[in-house]
């Protein structure tokens, strides 16, 4: 078995854990389904998702299972209401979770080492993974060439999701990755979620930003962070015209809040959804 031997892969296998998580300790109506995520911590000994298992009111973890519950749930929503038939999955790690049960061509984009890693475990797992791998560094490759050399039409609208992603690129990282985007034909969408800055996160949002960012020893921190308008100002100069922008715990239906009452809102994350002009 290939190990987690980068941060990336490592913040991977974690948000797997907590995706795998959500359905077993938390009560309905969930978020989220992802039989594939505990397929794979199933892999590893001890496994990633004891600690869920055995703390699932523990604040930081509580967190962590909800936003990446969430995350996808919210591009599941975006992609279904789309009637789009190709996906492209950017920082795509072990997540499978977006696609699962949509009749959908599907990209998934990362580095090279995470991408092996991956296939490595899918194998292992005994999931079929029919996502086409494109290996790439999402702060400086050119991604249209890749992607359409991998086989996507980029002439025909596309469903663009970079979820767990914008907070470990530089803000230029992230405008210049936004205007290599811009080319995708109009009717393109994309979804991605972001931190929002320190400044206009509650107590427990802050509380979660400082427990997260020490969890693998600071190989992988946060850097773009910026304010929501600032992020819709950003889509709006490449092409891209937000459509939704809501703070991530607003976004999760109250019927699953009441239900779960022991689990805790925080204001850290903004949901994105947009258009391409």
């Amino acid at each position: 078995m290939i190990e987690p031997n980068s941060a990336a892969s490592l913040s991977a296998l974690l948000s797997a854990a907590a995706r795998a998580a959500h359905e077993l300790v938390d009560r309905p109506p969930h978020l989220l389904q992802d039989p594939d995520a505990r397929a794979l911590c199933a892999l590893f000994e001890p496994s990633p998702l004891s600690y869920q298992l055995a703390q699932p009111e523990q604040p930081v973890l509580a967190t962590a299972r909800i936003s990446t519950a969430a995350r996808a749930g919210f591009a599941r929503a975006a992609l279904e209401r789309s009637g789009l038939t190709q996906l492209v999955l950017l920082g795509a790690g072990l997540d499978s979770s977006v696609s699962r049960g949509f009749e959908i061509d599907t990209w998934v984009v990362d580095r090279p080492e995470v991408l092996a890693w991956r296939a490595e475990l899918f194998g292992q797992a005994g999931i079929t993974d029919a996502a086409h791998p494109v290996p790439a560094d999402l702060a400086a490759d050119d991604l249209l060439p890749a992607l359409a050399a991998a086989g996507l039409d980029v002439t025909r609208p596309v469903f663009v999701a970079a979820l767990g992603l914008v907070m470990y690129l530089t803000d230029g990282d992230l405008q210049a990755l936004l205007g290599r985007l811009a080319p995708l034909p109009g009717g393109s969408r994309l979804v991605v979620d972001s931190i929002v800055p320190a400044a206009l996160r509650d107590q427990a949002g802050r509380a979660y930003a400082d427990a997260i960012t020490g969890s693998i020893g600071g190989r992988e921190p946060w850097h773009c962070t910026p304010h929501p308008d600032q992020l819709a100002g950003w889509l709006q100069d490449a092409g891209w015209r937000p459509e939704q922008l809501p703070i991530e715990a607003d976004w999760v239906p109250e019927p699953f809040w009441a239900a779960n009452p022991q689990l805790g809102r925080n204001r850290l994350s903004v949901l994105v959804e947009a258009v391409r002009c």
